[in-house]
């Protein structure tokens, strides 16, 4: 029990969105299949279903597995080049080092705040093309939350 209050809760709560949208998924396709007589949909229905329990499984594995890395520091700017669907977050980490985070236009950061990120350890990709670095980072990402203050005073 303690390993579970071990866990963030950004992490916690994107494993249960995982399985609550296959099932929410899966209980909408037995409705209306059922009521309308559509076996396509079923078995689209179910296979979406299966593949959102297979990845909450192995998303809930990796982070009771503890494969997680946690990236801490302050947003120094954040700015999107134009025709991508990505921003680039420019951080300073706790020990005064510079990063530069690329991730998606839904994740909402704000400069000038305190942020946790996690990504599943040992897939970093590092390429040198932001474009490909992007593309192929796409399931590295797992959340980030705001912190309070600097991690020294936590």
């Amino acid at each position: 029990m303690e390993k579970q209050n071990k866990i963030p809760p950004v992490l916690r709560a994107k494993t249960a969105l995982t399985f609550l949208t296959g099932a929410g998924i899966g209980t909408a396709a037995l409705i209306v299949s059922a009521v309308s007589k559509d076996r396509p949909l079923l078995v689209l229905g179910g296979i979406l279903f299966l593949w959102c329990l297979l990845k909450g499984w192995m998303l809930r594995r990796d982070i009771h597995g503890g494969r997680f890395e946690c990236v801490t520091g302050i947003c120094t700017s954040v700015s999107q080049p134009p025709f991508r669907r990505y921003k680039k977050v420019y951080l300073t980490l706790a020990d005064g080092k510079e990063t530069t985070l690329l991730l998606g236009l839904q994740t909402k950061i704000k400069p000038d705040k305190w942020y946790r990120f996690y990504f599943r350890s040992g897939s970093s990709s590092r390429l040198g093309n932001e474009y490909l670095d992007a593309a192929l980072s796409t399931n590295v990402f797992l959340g980030c939350e705001e912190c309070a203050a600097e991690p020294d005073t936590l």
